[in-house]
């Protein structure tokens, strides 16, 4: 199992991107290995973003490879941005 993290800042209102979210969801629906997604948002930092998580490494390499993800992340559509991957530990 595999887990992507992303968090950027918008200068676009909470509203907006909630939006913007919920017409994309049948996309995430489609991505191959895509196991969950979580919208997130970070009140005390103004970051908003998703948890990722994914059946294999392979499914998660490519899904960040996909072109409209590339263009979705673009550094002129979004501020700050952070973005982790972690692997399941074999311990838990």
């Amino acid at each position: 199992m595999e887990l992507l993290i992303f968090l950027f800042k918008s200068g676009l209102p909470l509203e907006e991107i909630s939006a913007t979210s919920e017409k994309r969801a049948d996309r995430y629906r489609k991505v191959k290995g895509l196991i969950q997604k979580y919208y997130v948002q970070d009140k005390s930092t103004g970051h908003v973003g998703g948890v990722f998580i994914f059946d294999s490494k392979q499914s998660l390499q490519a899904f960040r490879n996909r072109s409209w993800l590339r263009a979705l992340v673009k550094p002129t559509n979004s501020l700050n941005r952070q973005q982790q991957e972690f692997s399941k530990s074999p311990r838990y």
